[in-house]
């Protein structure tokens, strides 16, 4: 423990040093997603991330950061800032197991950051729902 302490310590170095971050503004180490984005079944209940595929874009350059911790809620983008373009698509099985809701939709937003860290928004996806059904001997 005392090892990964000082890396972090290490790692963050002098104010005004190397770090981008200037003399006299005193940044906390925390880690900040830059977008989280509130999903919503077909009922308008809170999407499971089990059922949502979620990829994105900040300046044209492919994202890393994508969790879902709670239902309903994506996070993507961890201290980053600039131009999102959000891709998500969501598959929730029906009780005919052949069939299924199916949406997408694309978000394009921008974040900001400070000097420190990046300033988290919240969005609302508005997810276009359609019925899938899948044709074959099991299906009937």
């Amino acid at each position: 423990m005392l090892i990964a302490l000082m890396s972090i310590f290490l790692a963050c170095g002098e104010k005004g040093e190397d770090t981008g971050i200037p003399d006299g503004i005193d940044c906390s180490l925390d880690f900040r997603y830059s977008a989280t984005i509130n999903v919503s079944d077909p009922n308008g209940d809170p999407l499971a991330g089990e059922f949502i595929d979620a990829s994105y874009t900040v300046n044209g350059v492919e994202g890393e950061y994508v969790e879902s911790w709670e239902p309903g809620a994506i996070l993507v983008g961890g201290e980053e800032s600039g131009d999102f373009v959000v891709t998500l698509s969501a598959e929730v099985p029906q009780e005919d197991p052949c069939c299924w809701d199916v949406a997408q939709t694309v978000l394009e937003f921008t974040i900001e950051a400070d000097e420190c860290h990046v300033i988290p928004q919240t969005f609302d996806a508005e997810l276009e729902w359609g019925m899938v059904c899948a044709d074959g001997e099991e299906c009937g």
